[in-house]
């Protein structure tokens, strides 16, 4: 029989390193453990992901244990009690058989170096391990104790329990874990806000803001190590707040995570906004386009030069539009120049992407770089939206998402300048009015394919010759 290990490895690194499960299932069993106090062995069964006999296998290979197959009638009853069954359940570990010298203990995890200290203490004599099954262990403690009522100290803890989570210091698995929770509860955005001793955490869903169970404040740091890594910056001595987005791989899935940074009076509140990352562009008429109003945009965009504003609040799905525009407008004999926030949405080959740190730069670099298609995300909000109409958008198709909610408040703002006026005058313009609300809950993680039944929700508005002559003659009023 094996002694005591003195190993530091975890059941999860000896599983993935022996091929039995991947990072991403163990993802997974961390946020399902969480709902069912489950360890993470039995989590990774439950799931589907494995096999008792496989964990079993991998833990014998992997640190030199007998892997038993434990039964009822394999026991001593009175050894067993011997034992506190809030203990022997707590770890699921077993006593096999023994003598005033040696006992021998079946565990389902001898990587828990806390848990096996604690058996041996409670043995008294020199101990030794074999593997087992987490049911079978499970199974002879119910045939010597009965199976534990519900709501007695040894029946499995309530979801709200911290039981067996002791997150990595890296923060993946913590930020994992909310990902696919928040994901599960179709959350559109997560709050870590530091309140006393707590970290409170809360989900975004179509009923509001929904509290979950509250973490340590330590794993406020681990979430913005693992952000940090990813790209996202923390906050530092010199700013209150920081911004920053990232696509984060979950599994099969891709989410476009954006993060905000901001001190506090209690310490550093974190929400991050999610969505998922399209591996391809959807076509305009899936995002909420009429097939007249594609039809149009179409005929616009095989024009040399022209003006098309993207106009709604935050969040309304307005980059996934210039998204689209631009890979409508794409050709091989065309440069396109994107200027965004955060390199999350797929954009046609070759296209160079710029951050827009610095939103006075786009008309120098568009010029410089001979953009003959240029979308702006973000770079030309409020008055900036002025700058469109500068010598640097001339001969080019310009696409841009501005902050404007309104868009005949916009056209009535250009009219007011003698340059937006003339602009509009003599060149072709088109304005995409998003709808007014913005996404949040469910409504984030709907797929664009599905969208067709909202033909119609993005409004197309293209300046005919007798619309230019009536905004040049009153000022847009």
């Amino acid at each position: 029989m094996a002694p005591f290990p003195h190993s530091t490895r975890t059941l999860t690194s000896i599983l993935v390193e022996c091929g039995i499960v991947t990072d991403e299932q163990v993802a997974q069993a961390l946020a399902r453990q969480r709902d069912t106090g489950l360890l993470i062995g039995e989590t990774l069964v439950e799931l589907g992901f494995t096999t008792e006999e496989n964990i079993g296998w991998a833990l014998s290979r992997q640190l030199g244990f007998p892997y038993a197959d434990v039964h009822p009638s394999s026991v001593d009853p009175d050894m067993v009690k011997r034992f506190p069954e809030g203990l022997l359940r707590r770890i699921q570990a077993v006593p096999l058989f023994g003598t005033e010298e040696e006992i021998t203990f079946a565990m389902a995890d001898p990587t828990d170096v806390d848990a096996v200290a604690e058996l041996k203490g409670a043995a008294g004599i020199p101990a030794s391990l074999v593997i087992g099954g987490p049911a079978s262990i499970r199974r002879v403690l119910d045939s010597v104790y009965g199976p534990p009522e519900s709501g007695s100290p040894h029946a499995a803890p309530p979801p709200t329990s911290r039981r067996d989570i002791v997150w990595d210091r890296a923060g993946t698995n913590f930020l994992a874990y909310h990902l696919h929770a928040a994901i599960q509860a179709r959350a559109s955005e997560i709050h870590f806000i530091p309140a006393g001793a707590d970290l409170t955490v809360a989900y975004r869903t179509d009923a509001g803001l929904v509290a979950q169970t509250p973490e340590q404040p330590e794993t406020s740091l681990y979430l913005r190590a693992r952000l940090g890594v990813l790209g996202i910056a923390d906050v530092d001595d010199g700013r209150a707040s920081s911004w920053g987005a990232a696509i984060v791989e979950l599994g099969p899935d891709r989410i476009a995570v954006s993060a905000c940074h901001s001190r506090t009076d209690a310490g550093v509140a974190t929400v991050l906004r999610l969505a998922p990352a399209p591996a391809e562009t959807p076509d305009l008429s899936l995002l909420g386009l009429s097939p007249l109003g594609e039809a149009e945009i179409r005929e616009f965009i095989d024009g040399p030069e022209g003006l098309v504003v993207v106009t709604g609040p935050p969040r309304a799905g307005g980059s996934l539009v210039l998204a689209s525009l631009a890979a409508l407008a794409a050709r091989a004999d065309r440069r396109t120049l994107v200027f965004e926030p955060a390199h999350l949405l797929p954009y046609p080959p070759g296209t160079i992407r710029i951050p827009a740190t610095d939103p006075a730069r786009w008309e120098q670099l568009a010029v410089g770089l001979g953009a003959d298609v240029v979308a702006l995300d973000g770079v030309v909000n409020g008055e900036r939206v002025e700058t469109l109409f500068h010598g640097a958008a001339v001969g080019r198709l310009v696409f841009a998402r501005t902050d404007w909610l309104d868009p005949k408040a916009l056209l009535a703002h250009l009219t007011r300048s003698r340059a937006g006026r003339a602009a509009l005058r003599d060149r072709p313009f088109a304005l995409i009015a998003l709808p007014a609300a913005r996404r949040e809950g469910s409504a984030v993680w709907v797929d664009p394919s599905r969208a067709e039944i909202q033909a119609g929700s993005l409004q197309v508005t293209i300046l005919s010759d007798e619309k230019r002559d009536a905004l040049a003659k009153d000022g847009g009023r």
